[in-house]
């Protein structure tokens, strides 16, 4: 019995690896941007995360050839001693079945927060009701945080526990932020209603029951990870607030929030990076390209639809660099065909 399980396993390994394999040009491309992530290590470590986290084998191949090209975007690894990024898997509700999503962790936030130059020092924190008499917070012109933890608390006063709020010890958390040039530190701090309503918006943590469908349990990085997420929630409610910059570690950092977000919200397929990621190689029309086929559909009435439907593809920016020149064409052509036919409708009216 033991052997017939082991083979279907193989077999799933053997097509993840593929995807891993398959990720690596769109990977080396994003990382000519970043420079941050060496292919073979983040391949290893991801063959690594699978072989810990069985549950990553049942992902869709296609999402973890995503994730290992996100990881590139954000320029964040998945060695499990740097603690930057790790692969999660998520249930998606429109597809009902598992995604694979690269999410950075709170300490990759925190080192590409740094690595922007516009932060010297950064710390996120959970705050306990034990901790309670020992928390003072100001937010005013003069920002200023006290916090001493009951570092000799039992266990279970520092029990976060977001499925039972019973259980739970947590009341707070906090990120300081210590901005260049800024004699006062940068404060965040977010209650437990406020956590709460960013956990219960994942699809995960809150499964969305629907008539007629097996009830799903609670599951995913809010429930397993919940003080890790805590601080990351956190960090990213704080960077909103920080100086905004054109420089490229910024822009880094929005990408490895945007591309959580997106995880969070259970649309991991991040379409728009792909297609750029894609165009850069041309292996998909340009931008340009887009708008053109775009307007040649608008002035003959056309549904874009019936046009990337021939080329088995769903949107538009999915249609191949190679086959442009015959889209522009075949549009061309009916075009001349549709504006004579339009000439020749009023001639047949007037006889």
């Amino acid at each position: 019995m033991a052997a017939k399980k082991l083979i279907p396993q193989a077999q799933l390994r053997e097509v993840m690896t593929k995807a891993i394999r398959d990720s690596k040009r769109r990977f080396e491309v994003q990382n000519k941007e970043v420079g941050m992530l060496d292919y073979a290590n983040e391949a290893r470590f991801a063959l690594q995360a699978i072989s810990n986290n069985p549950r990553l084998l049942d992902c869709d191949p296609e999402t973890l050839t995503d994730s290992i090209v996100h990881l590139a975007a954000m320029g964040l690894s998945l060695n499990p001693a740097a603690q930057q990024a790790v692969l999660i898997p998520r249930w998606n509700s429109k597809k009902h079945g598992l995604d694979c999503t690269a999410s950075p962790q709170y300490r990759g936030l925190m080192k590409l927060a740094t690595d922007t130059g516009l932060i010297t020092s950064i710390q996120a924190n959970v705050v306990f009701l034990c901790d309670e008499n020992k928390f003072d917070v100001d937010l005013g012109s003069k920002p200023y945080l006290k916090h001493k933890p009951k570092l000799s608390a039992p266990a279970e006063e520092r029990t976060i526990n977001l499925l039972d709020l019973k259980k739970n010890r947590m009341f707070a958390c906090y990120c300081v932020a210590h901005l260049r040039d800024n004699e006062y530190p940068h404060i965040t701090v977010m209650d437990l209603p406020e956590i709460m309503s960013v956990a219960n918006a994942s699809e995960a943590f809150a499964p969305r029951q629907k008539p007629g469908k097996p009830e799903r349990a609670p599951s995913g990085p809010w429930v397993y990870w919940s003080g890790e997420m805590v601080k990351k929630a956190v960090i990213r409610r704080a960077s909103k607030q920080w100086p905004l910059s054109d420089n490229s570690k910024y822009k880094q950092l929005l990408t490895a929030i945007d591309i959580d977000n997106t995880a969070e919200a259970n649309e991991q397929r991040s379409e728009v990076r792909a297609d750029k990621i894609e165009a850069d190689m041309g292996e998909v029309i340009t931008a340009n390209q887009i708008e053109v086929i775009k307007d040649l559909c608008r002035q003959q009435n056309l549904d874009p639809a019936k046009v990337y439907g021939n080329y088995q593809v769903n949107s538009i920016s999915k249609i191949k660099a190679k086959d442009f020149d015959e889209v522009n064409e075949k549009l061309l052509d009916r075009l001349r065909r549709y504006n004579e036919a339009a000439k020749a409708a009023p001639e047949a009216t007037d006889a």
